[in-house]
């Protein structure tokens, strides 16, 4: 067989404004996927004529010489002969060309879904793997090397190789001279499209990726090479055109345009994978691209220019054209260490940044404006959240960078070349990310591998703090021993970092702690917001960091200042609500502690009132003086038990009303046969209507009740190994999930959680107290209440 070769008889090469271009007129020529194509023995004339006006025509589109192009566009050669041959004309054809191939090529982001597109103007979709997709889009073959598409960044043009020319065929054309479709002789032109430069070519979906909404990162892919056909007319002169051959202009409304030809965005419904519009244009001889004949740069093919690319992205300043030209190499090599550890810096750097954007905090230098911002995220991460949640492409700058410095992190760690201060930085993002336990672990392998002399010993230390505390606060569980732990490693950093800025963050860290404890000692949670306000004025320059200090969620609350202060509405996606209690301090009243100390003795303490079911004898609350309560001094007793085990005697805070109370109470059961159940009430409205968790001190059980009109259902009942000591802590919390309405009670004894219990009956309001059920006496001490105003939920129950 006669080796295939891509001969010619003569060649048409030009350089002009960064295009190259070439022409095989005569002889062996090979079609897009390497076939043999037909030898033509002896071009005919038109044959010659229509690749070198097809080879103009590319090359003045693509170089925006427009009247150039318009000399050799069909459609604009047509609103010559209506409106006269100008400049005018001229740009007019050319505006409303380039507009509907920009309509088609624009991107257009799909809201929540992150990195659904991103990429850019481009192509979109042009495997034939995707031939089906709804987003598929017939491009009139002008797109392909329009300026719409191919940009302006500064790279060569497209090269242009003819690949074969048809013999000469018959095309029925509307708008020619009228609506009536005309017939016409001309060639379709089958051309190979290169973009020589990896760095600027165009963007599409890669092969076999998906297209749908779907949260999976979607990777596009600069084009290496299409082929497509152009359609030349002749015959023009005796319809009354200047010129006998033109390029069939799709895109020009009301230009002349083949009958039956569909282009752009085609209706699935009636054409299912424009199967029918593929066949009618190939058997018409239309214009577009050729299927199947689609490439794309590769990192063995692009190995040069990438390695290029990194360098100059290495020496550039931060800016938009920086994170650019970085996208633009993942788009090559995703999984190359070197660019991920640049980009892991510049997105960490961007997160940080749009976080003193955000809120408006400031400092001098570049290490204090980074630690200001490292606190400022640490506080948004464990309370509102919100700016953390953008997760929609195009939406939040400072979502976008976060995940994808995550992503660029964890590839680095993967290739085992990162270095401390790197490490110490993935574990902060994964905090950031609400994800505390991968934190931790991050964190307590660095402080290993890190002495004490090392000057970043004492931040891991403080970070580890962090860590505990947004695992602890977000989870709630306040008397986990972690709480101890982050308290001792957050003062064993402010002892050891060196700079303001740094023992600000260990010290705020305290302050977390002695407002996250149970209970609290309002002494010391003062005395720590008084080392943090010295710390704070030590720091140059800085400005706009005290509000969220003294108004974030946790604190807020328990601060006098917290109650004048209004931190800054920032802009967020449509999608995400703009909570006004994140921006406003609420009602301050949300912190309730009663110890009994200051009540009379023998009676009821103030500002409660006592109750009992239908049918039980009355209750003996009261106050009693005890040494040996907890807090060594006045406790409440209810000395009086039923006389059968269904009756239950209620102490409820008759002027305190929540939704979403943290209930903790001491509790000692002094009942003499082991029968008797003692805890908190809530969601009360009632002697009838009420919610009890109880615990039996005998023999463990913890019994969750609701009592709806004098009707009593168990919603819950376990067993819990109880400590060998007289007293014991209950805590019961409602809870949401997500921020999404559902009635859950999370129950704690002596400090650890035993249970959850949903309920979705769980109303909206009621008043809290204690509790006791059947023959029970029993001692309570410390009642504390918690109003959970970060708990509200941010959205309704679903509608499905």
């Amino acid at each position: 067989m006669k080796k295939e070769q891509r001969g010619t008889m003569g060649t048409y090469s030009r350089l002009t404004k960064g295009m190259f271009v070439m022409l095989a007129m005569v002889g062996p020529t090979l079609a897009h996927d390497g076939s043999a194509a037909a030898v033509v023995k002896s071009a005919t004339a038109g044959q010659h004529s229509a690749t070198r006006i097809v080879l103009q025509y590319g090359a003045a589109l693509a170089g925006d010489r427009v009247a150039e192009w318009a000399a050799l566009d069909l459609g604009c050669l047509t609103l010559r002969r209506e409106r006269g041959v100008s400049e005018q004309t001229d740009r007019a054809c050319w505006d409303d060309t380039l507009k509907v191939h920009r309509e088609l090529v624009q991107d257009q982001p799909e809201t929540g879904i992150f990195e659904a597109v991103g990429r850019g103007v481009g192509f979109g979709l042009l495997s034939e793997t995707h031939r089906h997709a709804d987003y598929w889009k017939d491009y009139m073959p002008a797109v392909l090397v329009s300026p719409a598409a191919i940009g302006k960044d500064g790279g060569p043009g497209p090269a242009l190789e003819i690949l074969k020319v048809s013999p000469v065929r018959q095309f029925a054309l509307r708008n020619l001279t009228g609506l009536e479709p005309v017939r016409v002789s001309g060639h379709t032109v089958e051309v190979r499209v290169s973009y020589l430069d990896p760095l600027t070519a165009p963007l599409a979906l890669r092969p076999g990726e998906v297209w749908w909404a779907s949260s999976t990162l979607r990777r596009y892919g600069p084009v290496r090479e299409l082929a497509v056909r152009f359609v030349v007319v002749s015959g023009l002169r005796r319809l009354g055109y200047p010129v006998d051959q033109a390029v069939v202009n799709e895109a020009l409304p009301g230009a002349p345009v083949q009958v039956g030809i569909h282009y752009g965005r085609l209706p699935q419904t009636t054409d299912p994978g424009g199967q029918h519009n593929e066949a009618l244009k190939n058997r018409l001889g239309a214009g577009g691209l050729v299927l199947g004949s689609a490439r794309w740069w590769d990192r063995k093919d692009a190995h040069q220019a990438f390695a290029a690319g990194l360098v100059r992205a290495q020496q550039m300043p931060h800016s938009p054209e920086r994170t650019r030209l970085l996208t633009r190499l993942t788009l090559i090599d995703h999984a190359d260490q070197a660019l991920h550890t640049v980009i892991a810096h510049d997105r960490l750097q961007t997160f940080l940044r749009e976080g003193l954007t955000k809120s408006g905090i400031s400092g001098s230098g570049e290490a204090v404006t980074a630690g200001l911002a490292e606190l400022y995220w640490n506080l948004q991460a464990q309370t509102w959240r919100q700016e953390l949640t953008e997760v929609a492409m195009g939406h939040s700058a400072a979502a976008e960078a976060f995940y994808q410095a995550i992503e660029s992190f964890e590839r680095v760690t993967a290739g085992g070349q990162m270095a401390p201060e790197e490490r110490r930085q993935l574990g902060v993002l994964y905090r950031w990310n609400n994800d505390a336990t991968a934190a931790l672990a991050v964190h307590e392998a660095l402080l290993k591998d890190t002495t004490s002399a090392n000057s970043l010993h004492g931040r891991v230390l403080s970070d580890l703090a962090w860590d505990r505390i947004q695992w602890l606060s977000w989870e709630r569980r306040y008397g986990h021993p972690w709480l101890e732990q982050a308290r001792q490693e957050a003062e064993q950093a402010v002892q050891e970092v060196k700079d303001p800025v740094d023992k600000l963050i260990a010290a705020y860290a305290l302050v977390l702690v002695e407002a996250l404890r149970v209970p609290r000692e309002p002494a010391q949670l003062e005395e720590r917001f008084q080392i943090v306000k010295t710390w704070h004025d030590r720091i140059s320059g800085a400005a706009g960091v005290w509000p969220y200090l003294i108004g974030n969620d946790i604190v807020k609350a328990l601060v006098p200042e917290g109650a004048q202060v209004l931190l800054p509405r920032t802009d967020r996606a449509s999608d995400v609500s703009n909570v006004e209690i994140h921006a406003e301090p609420p009602r301050q009243d949300i912190v309730w502690q009663w110890n009994f100390d200051q009540d009379l003795a023998d009676a009821l303490p103030r500002g409660f009132v006592a109750l009992s079911t239908p049918g039980a004898d009355s209750p003996g609350w009261r106050v009693l003086p005890d040494g040996q309560t907890p807090t060594l001094g006045q406790l409440v007793v209810q000395d009086r038990p039923c006389a059968t085990g269904e009756c239950a005697h209620l102490l409820l805070a008759d002027r305190v009303r929540t939704t979403y109370p943290d209930i903790v109470v001491q509790i000692q059961d002094l009942s003499a046969d082991g029968g008797g159940e003692a805890g908190i009430a809530l969601a009360a409205r009632d002697n009838k209507n009420f919610y009890a968790v109880t615990l039996n001190a005998s023999t463990g059980r913890l019994t969750t009740r609701r009592v709806f009109e004098g009707r009593t259902t168990v919603l819950g009942e376990t067993t819990v190994k109880l400590s060998q000591r007289p007293w014991h802590s209950l805590r019961v919390q409602r809870i949401n999930f997500i921020h999404l309405d559902r009635g859950r009670l999370g129950v704690f004894v002596d400090g650890a959680q035993v249970t959850a219990v949903d309920d979705t009956l769980l109303p909206e309001g009621g008043l809290i107290g204690l509790v006791t059920v059947g023959r029970t006496t029993a001692k309570f001490d410390s009642l504390h209440v918690l109003d959970l105003v970060s708990n509200r939920p941010l959205s309704g129950h679903a509608a499905y």
